[in-house]
């Protein structure tokens, strides 16, 4: 199973003299000191009745500085509720926030961003000083019209995503699905034009997961998992996670890797602190199905139940990874899914980065269901639009399958997600580059066959 993204930690932070403030998008800038001083650019990046998310760019303009802390006080009122990339304080209408513990040293001409979730009421104006280290900042601000609904964060020029599905009834069922902004398809989309252009946009504009694993260290993971989920609470959508760390992954293949068995519990625990909202949580692609295949992988059921329960605790919906319906018979997986229990997951994903359709699986995962109890089930269809050919990694000639959405149709299939990243490398093979790696031949390949 290929680690399906590469993520690059956040370059750091700021300090003293100088500043631009960006208001709701508008930008109008202040000349900066020449040898010692910072930039910062402030943005309502969405706004809805009650509530806004707030971005903060901080670039250093002096001299390397290793720790940082910005405040600036609110003229209406506004309360900051939770915080990303960095740790708010706020007291009254004043608010400190300082560098996290990966984005606290900062070269010349580095920066630093941070995120917040914090609530209004009559009137949201932009703070017009800030100080950096004790250094009182000003710039001159020029607000535009705020915005007033929740826009999914969408850079100029082009469109807002548009959710795939719209709300149906009970309390683990998603809004809509989340478009992120930040994936590797939507940069080559936005850059691109044309026939590659159009292609690509199938991708790019459908809600898909975002993988958190540990190529990140532990409190890094956990911001940008706060950052995710609250950019997906800010525009009123529902995020999907899959965590990938457990001890022994992959047993050595192209994923080899996963946190220390002594370390897992923390890990996830530092995750799941970071979640914001109820997030659909796809947990430990594999894992399950190469249970006891290889040394290394220490309490595995007990990760497993352990990790469904904590971050069920913080909000999510955890569906345990079973493999797919050509791997273990349905009897196998459901033994080993008792083993994990349910008490705190709601049930059971299928076909993650896979390739087998969408009728094979959803028969298996009825089979499966019927043996644990009728837990629902959800499926990855990123990639399966023409089945398999009998390879896992990298095979050419496939599709983009069905596009993500609920079901409610009698049956246990609880929906069809994009839990893989179409686009992204499987890993080194088939003439790929390493996994999480993009790899646009192969995603205009897959979009380009795809039924629709």
């Amino acid at each position: 199973m290929p680690d399906p993204r590469t993520r690059t930690a956040l370059t750091a932070s700021a300090v003293a003299v100088g500043l631009v403030v960006a208001a709701a998008g508008a930008v109008t800038a202040a000349q900066a000191a020449p040898t010692n001083g910072c930039r910062v650019d402030y943005a309502v990046s969405s706004q809805w009745t009650g509530g806004f998310q707030g971005t903060v760019d901080v670039t250093n303009l002096g001299s390397p500085v290793s720790s940082w802390e910005l405040a600036w006080t609110f003229a209406d009122g506004q309360q900051v509720s939770q915080a990303w990339n960095g740790t708010a304080q706020q007291t009254g209408s004043s608010v400190v926030v300082r560098n996290a513990a990966h984005n606290g040293s900062l070269a010349t001409g580095a920066s630093a961003s941070f995120g917040f979730i914090g609530s209004w009421h009559g009137a949201n104006s932009v703070p017009v000083s800030f100080s950096l280290g004790g250094t009182v900042c000003t710039g001159k601000v020029t607000p535009t019209t705020e915005p007033t609904q929740e826009p999914t964060p969408t850079p100029t020029p082009t469109p807002t995503p548009t959710p795939t599905d719209e709300p149906t009834s009970g309390p683990s069922t998603p809004s809509a699905l989340y478009v992120d902004t930040t994936t590797q398809a939507y940069t080559a989309w936005s850059t691109s034009s044309g026939t590659t252009r159009t292609l690509l946009e199938k991708i790019a504009l459908t809600p898909q997961s975002y993988w958190v694993g540990n190529w990140d260290d532990a409190a890094h993971a956990r911001d940008e998992v706060a950052d995710y989920t609250g950019r997906a609470v800010a525009a009123g959508r529902t995020p999907l996670l899959t965590v990938y760390a457990i001890p022994g992954r992959d047993c050595g293949n192209h994923s080899a890797g996963g946190v220390g068995t002594s370390e897992y519990a923390r890990w996830i625990d530092t995750v799941a602190a970071g979640i914001q909202g109820e997030p659909w949580v796809v947990l430990e692609p594999d894992a399950l199905a190469q249970l006891g295949d290889c040394s290394g992988q220490g309490d595995r059921v007990g990760y497993l139940r352990y990790a469904a329960q904590a971050l069920s605790e913080a909000g999510a919906h955890v569906y345990i990874d079973a493999g797919h319906s050509a791997w273990l018979s349905a009897g196998e997986v459901a033994s080993r899914l008792q083993q994990v229990g349910f008490d705190h997951a709601e049930g059971f994903a299928l076909n993650t980065s896979n390739y087998r359709t969408t009728a094979e699986s959803r028969a298996y995962g009825e089979q499966v269901s019927a043996l644990v109890g009728g837990k629902p089930f959800v499926i990855d269809t990123s990639r399966n639009g023409n089945g398999s050919n009998g390879e896992w990694c990298n095979p050419r000639g496939r599709a983009l399958g069905e596009r993500p959405r609920l079901v409610d149709d009698g049956t246990h299939l609880a929906a069809l997600l994009w839990v893989k990243l179409p686009g992204e490398s499987d890993g080194a093979c088939n003439g790929g580059p390493a996994a999480g790696a993009w790899w646009q031949d192969v995603a205009l390949e897959l979009a380009a066959n795809a039924q629709w």
